[in-house]
């Protein structure tokens, strides 16, 4: 698998990647609408304060917007980066902008699978795989996932054809 955010050294010899998928769209719209309606908001409910003073206005009005681009460019990468892997082998679950966080957890080990979803996850079509393994920290959440009830049969198929 030749991808940017996903090294060839976390696959082990004879390891190949079944599925991938970032969490569902909706989980990075929703923060991106509401950052922009509350810079729309800004732009206009501000000559409102500052009537006379336009200097004033231009300069915080191009901070603000320049706030509001950089909140929305961290707000995509943070959805961007974070991964869901299953491999013939392990389920793997990456994290981070700048460093990476990598829990995984062996197919053999997978001692239940359970899918969620609310009224919004099923009108939108996601939802939540909670996989728990045997073992003190051997528990992922794969959450904001799409088609989770999709991804859940294939985690048990992996883990039937072991």
């Amino acid at each position: 698998m030749n991808d940017f955010f996903f090294y060839p050294k976390y696959l082990l010899p004879g390891e190949k990647v079944i599925f991938k998928t970032n969490r569902h769209w909706l989980d990075l719209a929703v923060p991106l609408f509401s950052i922009t309606t509350v810079c729309a908001s800004y732009i206009t409910l501000m000559p409102l304060f500052f009537p006379e003073d336009i200097s004033i206005l231009r300069e915080l009005t191009l901070a603000f917007i320049a706030s509001c681009l950089f909140l929305m460019i961290v707000v995509f990468l943070n959805w961007y980066c974070i991964r869901y892997y299953l491999t013939n082998k392990r389920l793997i679950e990456e994290r981070g902008i700048i460093g990476k966080k990598t829990m995984s957890i062996w197919l053999r080990r997978v001692q239940n699978v359970t899918s969620s979803f609310g009224v919004l996850g099923r009108i939108f079509g996601f939802g939540d795989i909670f996989i728990e393994s045997a073992g003190t920290r051997g528990k992922i959440v794969f959450d904001y996932l799409p088609a989770p009830q999709k991804l859940k049969h294939e985690i048990e198929k992996a883990i039937h054809f072991l």
